[in-house]
């Protein structure tokens, strides 16, 4: 058992499909990676870098936001909220809305406004770092998208 398959599905559909010798999840408890025969485990993702990793050495990483990801030894199942390869992600238009977001939670009043503008900021912080941090990599040749 040399792999473990890998779906990842986001609220508008499927957008990855793969064989996998590593998956590291952004866990709310903080990073795992699971390897093949991983024991079944069911966690909350938080925003950041889904990496998946091949025999060769070769990653993709994507941008995930909420939702879970499911465990079991054969088979990793991430159904996130948002979710989208780091490669896709304008830096331009993500750093903007790192802006953007800021902005609006200086301008919020009450504390409900507040604590969402705040979660807002974070998710376009974190969506900012992963397609400064993972788009140099060189992607390898996978299998294209299922969508």
């Amino acid at each position: 058992m040399d792999s473990v398959r890998i779906d990842i599905v986001n609220a508008e559909g499927p957008l990855f499909s793969g064989d996998a010798a590593l998956v590291i999840a952004p866990l709310r408890e903080g990073d795992a990676g699971f390897l093949p025969g991983h024991s079944p485990l069911l966690a909350i993702l938080r925003a950041g870098a889904l990496r998946v990793q091949d025999a060769n050495g070769g990653e993709q990483v994507f941008y995930v936001s909420g939702g879970f990801v499911e465990v079991q030894p054969r088979h990793v199942m991430v159904l996130a909220d948002i979710g989208e390869r780091a490669a896709d992600i304008d830096e331009a238009l993500a750093a903007r809305a790192v802006e953007d977001a800021a902005r609006r939670a200086e301008e919020q009043a009450s504390k409900t406004d507040y604590a969402h503008a705040e979660a807002e900021l974070a998710q376009a912080i974190a969506r900012l770092s992963v397609v400064r941090r993972y788009r140099s990599r060189t992607p390898y040749s996978a299998p294209e998208r299922t969508r």
